[in-house]
């Protein structure tokens, strides 16, 4: 168990302006027109190699044209086969102009394509005959950002700021096995390395309904990460992905940098050792507010899960923050990050504090 405490940090620029001094000369006339010749031969040749330059554009863009292209995911997912140990020779699908192609992905190291790749997003791709060599995602036109109703400052070190910040995800962000994990399941990915709520789990929870589940029999239908490595890292939060995205929000102020995604297990382990907070396994279920241990902003890591605690209610059970796989009302396991309880039963105050905000 690990307690985010506060500390400052500044971040003081410094910015210097030139000085230019303009000097004028007094001439006589035919100097002036001497220097007003030589002048004009300078332009010419600067006309001259604009156009050249702009030649060498075109003809580089002929040899290099961009593809627009829907990515649709791996070939054969979910099939025998189609697993982590054979991801360097994956196919993947794409629609162009209409048309289904199969196509194969450079592997560069971190595999910074497929890490980009969206299933139905539309990209301009670089192609060598049938690999691909770049993918840049094709900005949505229109749409307004998303604004939490709870919101957090990225990078304010507090502790109340770590908890309105664990709070912005909740309500329109889904339960994804692997999601904020990077797509070789290695570590963080973009979105959970990425200041507020991703754009991308807003619009895949905006695309689901009640009947929503991350994991299916039915590969074709399922989110869940068939393989061992995670097609859908983009679309939603597991629970490490959620903890992890969030300590990124609390402690950094810009996209990019190294995240804290890891496994469950070890996350608060890991929070402690660098010196945010104190680590302990002494811990037990308390019978009262007054002798629990269990104080808000505590990450709890156990065998298979990690949360946030948000605090102890006074009949000892803990109201709590965490992305899970909660059934929804029609039986499906989807859910997503949320206030959930550990009680003795759904009495319990912590129970009836999580079902009355959700």
């Amino acid at each position: 168990m690990v307690l985010v405490l506060a500390c400052g940090c500044s971040n003081n620029r410094k910015e210097d302006g030139d000085n230019q001094t303009v000097s004028s000369e007094v001439v006589d006339d035919e100097t002036t027109k001497e220097k007003a010749v030589e002048q004009e031969i300078p332009d010419e040749k600067d006309e001259d190699q604009k156009a050249e330059e702009a030649r060498q554009n075109v003809e580089s863009e002929v040899e290099q044209p961009g593809v627009e292209a829907v990515y649709l995911g791996v070939q054969n997912y979910g099939a025998a086969g189609v697993n982590e140990t054979a991801k360097d020779n994956f196919s993947y699908r794409f629609e162009i102009d209409g048309q289904e192609r199969i196509l194969s992905i450079q592997n560069g190291e971190n595999y910074p394509i497929q890490n980009v790749l969206k299933e139905g997003y539309t990209y301009t791709i670089l192609l060598e005959d049938t690999l691909v060599t770049e993918a840049i995602e094709k900005e949505a036109k229109g749409g307004e950002e998303y604004q939490p109703p709870v919101k957090g400052t990225a990078g304010k070190r507090t502790l109340k700021n770590f908890l309105a910040t664990a709070f912005m995800p909740v309500g329109k962000t889904l339960y994804v096995y692997g999601g904020g994990w990077d797509w070789q399941d290695e570590g963080a990915s973009i979105q959970a390395r990425s200041i507020g709520v991703s754009a991308d789990w807003v619009k895949f929870f905006e695309s689901q309904n009640e009947n929503y589940t991350f994991k299916s029999s039915d590969a074709s239908r399922s989110y869940y990460p068939y393989g061992g490595y995670n097609e859908y890292y983009y679309a939603g939060l597991d629970c490490s992905g959620y903890v992890g995205w969030a300590v990124y929000n609390e402690m950094h102020a810009e996209n990019g940098l190294e995240g804290y995604v890891r496994a469950s297990t070890t996350i608060a382990k890991s929070l402690a050792e660098k010196g945010w907070g104190a680590w302990t396994q002494n811990v037990y279920q308390p019978y009262n507010h007054d002798n629990s241990q269990f104080l808000p902003g505590d990450v709890f890591s156990m065998k298979g899960h990690v949360w946030i605690c948000l605090g102890t209610c006074e009949d000892g059970s803990i109201l709590i923050l965490h992305s899970t796989p909660q059934y929804s009302r029609t039986g499906q396991p989807g859910g997503g990050p949320e206030l959930s309880a550990i009680g003795g039963s759904k009495s319990c105050e912590a129970y009836r504090l999580a079902d009355q905000y959700m």
